[in-house]
């Protein structure tokens, strides 16, 4: 039998407690074997205003978020470049045999029609829709950096540290 694993997807500029509580509380409670983080290169919504930090330290960050052992990361948005589908990423992934739940914020799943193959996103791998617990954006976290105001209850300390370290969403 194959284990139903949870795709979420994001610029992830920066990762935040919002986007790891969502993932634990949809795999907790559909039984979801991991969740596989996916930074996007670009999103195809964002062109116009591309991630702040490089997809190197959007990477490197999400690597020092994730401390949870069923959580893991694929870089294939990253590799392709270009404006990131997810409709791509699923189809590469379903042929590697994964069985996948598309996980969503109840905020992003009110924009899923407007996705490229939405219908085969759907069938291919179903939404599991939750509430953000959480309401922080990463918009909130850049702007409270700019302003120098503390955010370590918004985001992973090794991954703020990083931020701090590098300069990051500080100008």
């Amino acid at each position: 039998m194959s284990q139903t694993i949870g795709f979420l997807g994001g610029s992830f500029d920066p990762i935040h407690f919002g986007h790891i509580g969502l993932a634990i509380q949809l795999m907790e409670s559909h039984q979801l074997s991991k969740v596989i983080f996916c930074p996007a290169f670009c999103s195809p919504f964002k062109l116009e205003t591309p991630p702040s930090a490089s997809p190197k330290h959007r990477l490197h960050m999400l690597k020092l978020a994730l401390d949870h052992p069923a959580f893991e990361i694929c870089t294939l948005e990253l590799d392709r470049k270009g404006p990131s589908y997810t409709i791509d990423t699923i189809r590469a992934l379903e042929q590697q045999g994964f069985k996948l739940r598309l996980l969503l914020s109840d905020e992003s799943a009110q924009n899923l029609h407007r996705w490229k193959e939405t219908e085969h996103i759907v069938k291919s791998a179903p939404p599991l829709i939750g509430p953000r617990e959480f309401k922080i954006s990463s918009t909130e976290i850049r702007n409270r950096l700019k302003k120098k105001l503390y955010c370590g209850h918004l985001v992973p300390a090794k991954a703020l540290d990083y931020i701090y370290a590098n300069g990051l969403y500080l100008t």
